[in-house]
């Protein structure tokens, strides 16, 4: 994380603007705080992943984020609209840099540095603006290792930078819904623990979701009790007999991150 955090830093003095990708499912804790020290440019927010939240809470937040230096977009990622959205949106925020290129009688070209926490379709983005897969990409935290300069048009380069995570994450809530939409990676997370984390979050947004999926009542038990409901119901089960329940939280975590269980946010804003 150190050595990424070198890197962005670096390459900070030679970008334009910075494109910062949120997964509109929990935008709130994609916010890193030790990015938001250090940039001093212009930012296009990217609500990434919008396909598979909540409109209005999308909706709610694309309005947060918009001000005079920054603008938002929502997108999936590989929405055939996303190129010519994001591309505007970087002209934007840049329209003073592109005066000031036109008043020297420069050629137009500016250079966006992307950033955000692992997980969050960074790469995705970049190559969606490419136009072909340049970029190594995947449904985990962790694929991309390296800063990669890539040229989208004669006018604008991109840097793809690594998912970089806060060198401590103080707030016990944040951790888990970086675990739950998979910025940090399952290897390191207790997964029965973290199911148990979003059944309680699932129990306060989308109860009914859980009926839907599963066919019982959310309310009538407790965390760990609605995993072996969902074991019993899955028929996941280990030699002997016994309940398999670790199965059962893999099971809910996928299915919050497949959008089984519908378009569930795990924040919102609506001032």
């Amino acid at each position: 994380m150190n050595k990424s955090m070198r890197e962005i830093e670096s390459n900070l003095a030679v970008s334009d603007c910075v494109v910062y990708v949120l997964d509109a499912r929990a935008v709130l804790s994609c916010f890193n705080p030790s990015f938001d020290r250090k940039i001093n440019v212009p930012i296009v927010y990217v609500l990434n992943k919008a396909d598979i939240a909540p409109t209005d809470v999308v909706n709610g937040w694309l309005n947060k984020l918009s001000s005079a230096k920054c603008t938002a977009i929502a997108t999936d990622g590989t929405d055939g609209s996303t190129r010519k959205r994001l591309i505007a949106a970087i002209k934007s925020v840049c329209a003073e840099t592109l005066a000031k290129q036109n008043k020297r009688g420069l050629n137009e070209h500016l250079r966006a540095m992307v950033i955000g926490v692992p997980n969050t379709g960074k790469s995705t983005i970049i190559n969606t603006l490419c136009g072909k897969s340049r970029l190594n990409t995947g449904d985990k935290a962790g694929v991309t290792r390296s800063t990669t300069w890539c040229r989208v048009d004669n006018t604008l380069d991109v840097l793809d930078t690594p998912g970089t995570l806060y060198p401590k994450i103080a707030s016990r809530v944040v951790g888990e819904n970086l675990a739950i939409i998979g910025s940090i990676k399952d290897e390191i997370v207790d997964v029965t623990e973290l199911a148990c984390a979003l059944v309680s979050r699932l129990r306060d947004i989308a109860p009914e979701a859980v009926t839907a999926r599963y066919g019982f009542d959310i309310n009538s038990v407790d965390d760990f009790t609605a995993l072996e409901h969902i074991a019993q119901k899955r028929a996941f089960k280990m030699r002997g007999g016994a309940l398999d329940v670790d199965r059962a939280a893999s099971a809910v975590i996928d299915d919050y991150r497949k959008c089984r269980l519908g378009k569930i946010a795990l924040e919102r804003n609506d001032g």
